[in-house]
């Protein structure tokens, strides 16, 4: 018997950042054993489009000059690729901050079930299911008047879209503690603030003793200075793009980065870590897991000097890093794909 068509419409690019396909390929793998998976992405730069063929998926891509979305033409565009490539009961989950009601709307009459994926609790939408994986201050009333009142919400990082590779190792994953003898360095995919260069010059001005793992994205343009500080400086190393952050993560005693998906990452691997944020969207999340003591955040980006950094890192006691790591894990099991999973084949019937 043929599976259901599910097609995932995400993009990924050097501005947008990697943080909606990530999430994205992380539920695709769980959805794949009950559907039949498609893609629809934009050709954009620095995507992430050959990252879901080696993993197996079909992916349609149509070409855009335009920095900004059409609306109406990328609605017309993927309307085409499911009526072509779909069956009677197609579902479309979409992941874009430039995409909502209005294009929804035009998609509903060519799709059985529409699911969106967002953590921006301003937008409207016009689907079955709204998966927002964040922490917020207030729930209660979340998106209220914004969706269909038939609507099923799936709030919280209980719902967090984490990689069947972190669900795998979370079981070695241990509460740390003092001394902090690994440290891990990842300002996500793009780092456009450049945090990755500040925090590697502080490290080495104040020569800790430690070992300095430092990750970055394929769309990080400072990659090339990042890899020659790492080259000619003893114990940092450096990693491009890379599939093995989860066991990165696990040995490390501290991580040190951004806000974003990889918060979510860190949790589920017990990882303390010092954070700033880089956008709004991600602010009232890091607020609320700095008040449950899973992370230190340090604020805007923007405002940041080598001495924020510095300071957060000789002020760390040894039950705070425990403290996090403990919190971290009982926030984030690893099963949030699983629970979407559930509630998928339940309006899919």
């Amino acid at each position: 018997m043929r599976k259901n068509t599910l097609f995932i419409r995400v993009d990924s690019s050097t501005k947008i950042g990697y943080g909606h396909f990530i999430r994205c390929m992380a539920l695709a793998d769980t959805l794949k054993k009950n559907f039949e998976i498609n893609f629809i992405s934009r050709s954009l730069e620095g995507n992430l489009i050959s990252n879901i063929q080696q993993k197996g998926f079909t992916v349609f891509r149509f070409y855009s000059n335009s920095k900004k979305i059409n609306i109406k033409n990328d609605a017309q565009k993927t309307i085409a690729i499911i009526r072509k490539y779909g069956n009677p009961k197609n579902m479309l989950i979409v992941d874009n901050y430039e995409l909502s009601k209005k294009w929804e709307t035009y998609m509903r009459p060519y799709v059985y079930k529409l699911i969106v994926i967002d953590d921006l609790p301003h937008r409207s939408h016009n689907c079955e299911l709204l998966i927002d994986q964040n922490l917020h201050s207030k729930v209660n009333g979340l998106y209220e008047g914004l969706i269909p009142p038939k609507c099923i919400k799936l709030i919280g990082p209980k719902f967090s879209m984490i990689r069947n590779e972190f669900r795998m190792i979370r079981k070695s994953a241990k509460p740390r503690t003092f001394p902090i003898k690994k440290l891990l360095v990842s300002f996500g995919g793009t780092d456009i603030e450049k945090q990755t260069i500040v925090v590697l010059n502080f490290i080495k001005k104040i020569n800790m003793k430690i070992n300095v793992d430092v990750v970055v994205g394929k769309a990080n343009r400072c990659k090339k200075i990042i890899k020659n500080f790492c080259d000619k400086n003893k114990h940092f190393t450096f990693h491009e793009q890379i599939d093995n952050i989860a066991s990165l993560m696990l040995t490390a005693d501290l991580a040190i980065g951004s806000t974003g998906i990889t918060t979510w990452e860190r949790c589920c691997l017990g990882l303390p870590a010092i954070v700033s944020i880089s956008s709004n969207n991600q602010r009232d999340t890091a607020n609320e897991l700095s008040k449950k003591k899973c992370i230190i955040n340090l604020g805007d980006v923007k405002k940041l000097k080598e001495t924020n950094y510095l300071k957060a890192i000789i002020n760390i006691k040894k039950n705070d890093l425990r403290t996090m790591s403990k919190n971290s894990l009982r926030l984030v099991d690893g099963n949030g794909t699983q629970r979407i999973l559930k509630h998928i084949l339940l309006i899919a019937k």
